[in-house]
């Protein structure tokens, strides 16, 4: 405020100041009605900061007790699982919690949470060399009563930990003999290019999200060689299902929230 006085040309003009080495120490004394006036507004001023930002740490408080039991609320609760470790109730927050956050007990690295209308479903894997792998019967079993007991009062939940579903994909490929040949082996290394832009599409999809044929495709024709895709028929199969049904639509989404390719060499086949 000073500085903006000293700056003001009207108020130079009114008090006589003059020269632009004027400071306001050295024009107002420290017990001047000036410098009075204006500690004054200053003191207001912060302290009605210092209410401010009571009242909203008030507020935050207030928002952090009510639980907003939405689908991704449910996610962040499942990633937040600790395997050996006890949840305590926060009287102050009115909810279960665990007294200190450790990384390397959350064994859950992948979720799907689904609102079936009904239910909630909810679908976790653990990592195994970056890709999902089943909870064991005991993590799975601690990890129940954690969702349970987090859970808002009244929500059912469906929770399962699950082999990847199963998924063939039956093609003709249509390819420059100069680069890939006619078993689908990379004339300059002798890999599977094909088979290999699969297997990343299927693996870039988001875990508890829907494999789609025109992706796959697309993901297929971008590989070097590759001239023409024409997909026949995608089959899929759950890990508890001992038949195979047929992808009618362009999507699918896995019962396990993940999916894993087989049988691709037998399946594409490469034509000139």
């Amino acid at each position: 405020m000073t500085d903006e006085f000293m700056k003001n040309e009207d108020l130079r003009e009114a008090y006589g100041i003059t020269g632009e080495e004027a400071t306001w120490d050295g024009t107002f004394s420290a017990v001047s009605m000036e410098n009075l006036l204006l500690y004054i507004v200053a003191a207001a001023i912060h302290a009605l900061e210092v209410v401010f930002d009571r009242f909203r740490a008030d507020m935050d408080g207030q928002i952090a007790q009510n639980i907003v039991p939405t689908v991704r609320w449910y996610h962040t609760q499942a990633m937040a699982f600790q395997l050996g470790d006890s949840l305590q109730y926060d009287e102050t927050a009115g909810q279960f919690r665990y007294p200190d956050a450790d990384e390397s007990k959350r064994i859950v690295r992948y979720a799907a949470v689904r609102d079936l209308g009904g239910s909630v479903q909810v679908l976790v894997s653990k990592d195994s060399g970056g890709r999902p792998a089943v909870l064991s019967g005991t993590e799975l079993a601690a990890f129940t009563a954690y969702m349970n007991q987090v859970k808002v009062a009244g929500v059912i939940l469906s929770i399962d930990s699950l082999e990847a579903d199963s998924i063939r994909i039956y093609a003709t490929v249509q390819v420059d003999p100069q680069v890939i040949d006619l078993q689908g082996n990379r004339l300059s290394d002798g890999s599977r290019p094909v088979e290999d832009a699969v297997a990343r599409y299927l693996a870039g999809i988001a875990y508890g999200g829907t494999f789609n044929k025109t992706k796959c495709v697309d993901a297929i024709q971008g590989v070097e060689g590759v001239l023409d895709v024409e997909l026949e028929s995608v089959q899929a199969r759950a890990a508890s299902s001992a038949s195979w049904s047929t992808v009618a639509g362009n999507n699918y989404t896995a019962v396990a929230g993940c999916l894993a390719s087989e049988g691709l060499d037998t399946s594409i086949q490469y034509v000139l």
